[in-house]
Order: C-alpha cells, then sequence, then structure tokens
C-alpha cells in the first residue's frame, strides 16, 4: 500500500467532498462560499499544499472566508503541512504552538491524514495480531493448513507460508480474519 502525499491526499478529500467529477479550483472555490461550506477548510489546505493560495485569495468573494484564511495562512507561516500532520500531532496538541492556534477543523484534517498515512502500519499490526492469534488456536486445536484451505476455499501455498511461517503479505487483512474465525469456531 503507497503512503499518500498531502497535496494528493487532500485534494482527493475535496473530489469527495464535493461530488465533483473534475478537479476545478474556480468551482471548488464558488462551492465552499455558497453551496457546500466543508470545503473552506479543505481547499485552503490544498492551495497551502499546492502553493497556488494567492490564486485561491483571487476568487474569493465573501470577507469572512477571505479573514479565516488570511489569519490560518498567517498562523501555518512556513510550516510544511505534511510534517505538520505526521510530527506536529504526534508530539500532542499542547507542544506545538501551530496546531494548537489552528481552528479545530483544519486540525481535523491533518488528523485524518494522519491516519492515512500511518495505514499499512496499522493493517500491519492487524494482520500480526490475527497470526498470532490464528497460529495458537491451529496448534491448540490441531487442524491442518489444507483443511482450513479446503473449507474456506483458499490457497494452500499462501496460508501455509501464513500460518507456519508467518509469512504476513501471503494474505490480505480480510482473509486473516476469515482464517482466524474458522479457528474459532471449530
Amino acid at each position: 500500500m503507497r503512503r499518500p502525499s498531502f497535496s494528493r491526499w487532500i485534494k482527493n478529500q475535496l473530489m469527495l467532498l464535493s461530488g465533483f467529477s473534475r478537479f476545478d479550483l474556480r468551482k471548488l472555490a464558488a462551492a465552499a462560499q455558497s453551496s457546500k461550506p466543508r470545503l473552506i477548510e479543505p481547499l485552503l489546505l490544498y492551495a497551502r499544499a499546492a502553493n497556488c493560495t494567492d490564486r485561491l485569495l483571487g476568487l474569493v468573494w465573501r470577507d469572512d472566508v477571505r479573514k479565516q484564511y488570511l489569519d490560518t495562512l498567517e498562523t501555518i507561516g512556513a510550516s510544511d503541512l505534511e510534517s505538520l500532520a505526521l510530527f506536529g500531532l504526534e508530539a500532542g496538541l499542547e507542544k506545538s504552538p501551530v496546531i494548537k492556534q489552528l481552528p479545530r477543523d483544519y486540525v481535523k484534517f491533518l488528523r485524518s491524514f494522519q491516519v492515512a498515512y500511518r495505514q499499512p502500519e496499522i493493517k500491519s499490526q492487524s494482520k500480526q495480531l490475527r497470526w498470532d492469534r490464528s497460529r495458537a488456536l491451529q496448534l491448540e486445536k490441531g487442524i491442518g493448513s489444507s483443511e482450513i484451505c479446503r473449507d474456506l476455499g483458499l490457497n494452500l501455498g499462501n496460508v501455509n507460508a501464513y500460518l507456519k511461517y508467518g509469512a504476513l503479505e501471503k494474505v490480505s487483512l480480510e482473509k486473516a480474519t476469515e482464517i482466524m474465525k474458522y479457528l474459532y469456531s471449530r
């Protein structure tokens, strides 16, 4: 699983939140100021990450949004958003003066990026826990890999490598869960 860059991730979030099929900064800015106010925060974060804040500010006609953008840009300063999301949040809100001063809605997006960025580790840890429990159950109940594969319709080579040698990359998280549930039910 590839780790997302902040600018690509926030752009995808904008597309999901807007419902637009094509990325158009002008349309997104118009929607944020009228029918879709939840686009205001991610739009500024995208513009900051993509170095197009001047262009975005030129598209903003509402004074309250312009003031919010200028205040937030002043708070962020020269900080790299990806580093801020990954290391500023990790250190804790009380230790990062930039994050402490950011409005809550901006911090929510930074936290969401941190979770998306850490997804490979989270999946790996989940698979490791499932393997530990599955292997213990398999040895305890004396169930062979071939029996598991036959009953679940899985590839014997992959399941055997997973269960016997702990090759976590051989099965998906969903299959690891399926194997663990099967061993619990036996």
